[in-house]
């Protein structure tokens, strides 16, 4: 049966070597675009390798992203990888909405949708960051989120209070990064997402990635790791075997601290 991969973000920076990378080791590789122009030149080069590479003009904040992106995929998927992310300019509540309109719903709307459609061994990746090292957190808040209860709607619930901490103007222990903010939440729903499937016959396996600081737009030149070593480690976890960790946060195939 042919292999299918989804990655989102995929027209550009790490999304755009994931799925380079994973087309090359034969999967179909569905990837959302925002530039319809960009992906459609990436399906034409990779074609000419013999890569199967089909973009997909979905913004991951619209509300019909999941149902687009399941369509795309009738006859299952074997790994999401969940990249397409904001890192914006500023602290206010406008920032906080537009990064976590991507970062956050709309990572989880991506992965919600295509959770059905995974395979037997189906791998979910959630692209994270080493800023999501919750060590910094004030500890009541660091508490609230590695609380083995805290699902889907009590994250939903936390970021409604930091939206509100920053519209009010009161820290109330939040970090003053809505970027940071939103890839903590997607580690806490990771964890809670792990535990929730641990029982699934399928042996799926779910786990958080910080690639480091690439070099790519959002990283800057600055950045010391390239787009080659930052896949790198995102594409590890799409191997992970069927009886591999689920549930953890993993940079270049190593444990990496929460």
């Amino acid at each position: 049966m042919e292999k299918v991969a989804v990655v989102t973000g995929a027209n550009r920076g790490l999304g755009r070597e994931v799925a380079k990378k994973l087309a090359a080791r034969g999967y179909r590789v569905v990837g959302t675009v925002r530039d319809v122009a960009a992906g459609e030149l990436m399906r034409d080069r990779y074609a000419t390798e013999g890569l199967a590479f089909t973009p997909l003009a979905v913004d991951v904040t619209a509300e019909d992203a999941g149902a687009r992106l399941f369509a795309a995929v009738p006859d299952g998927v074997d790994v999401v990888v969940n990249n397409a992310a904001v890192l914006l300019d500023g602290f206010d509540v406008e920032v906080v909405d537009r990064t976590l309109a991507v970062n956050w719903y709309g990572a989880v709307r991506v992965a919600e949708a295509l959770l059905p459609a995974l395979r037997d061994g189906g791998r979910l990746v959630n692209v994270s960051s080493g800023m999501a090292d919750e060590a910094g957190l004030e500890p009541a808040l660091r508490a609230r989120l590695q609380d083995e209860a805290l699902d889907r709607r009590g994250i939903d619930a936390l970021m409604a209070e930091f939206r509100g901490s920053v519209a009010a103007g009161a820290r109330s222990g939040w970090p003053r990064s809505a970027y940071r903010v939103s890839k903590v939440a997607i580690d806490a729903w990771t964890r809670h997402l792990a535990r929730a499937l641990a029982g699934d016959p399928r042996r799926l396996r779910v786990n958080a990635v910080c690639p480091g600081w690439v070099s790519t737009d959002m990283g800057g030149p600055a950045a010391p790791r390239s787009v080659e070593q930052g896949a790198a480690s995102i594409l590890w976890a799409t191997e992970v075997p069927p009886d591999g960790p689920s549930g953890g946060f993993f940079r270049d195939g190593r444990p990496a601290a929460w």
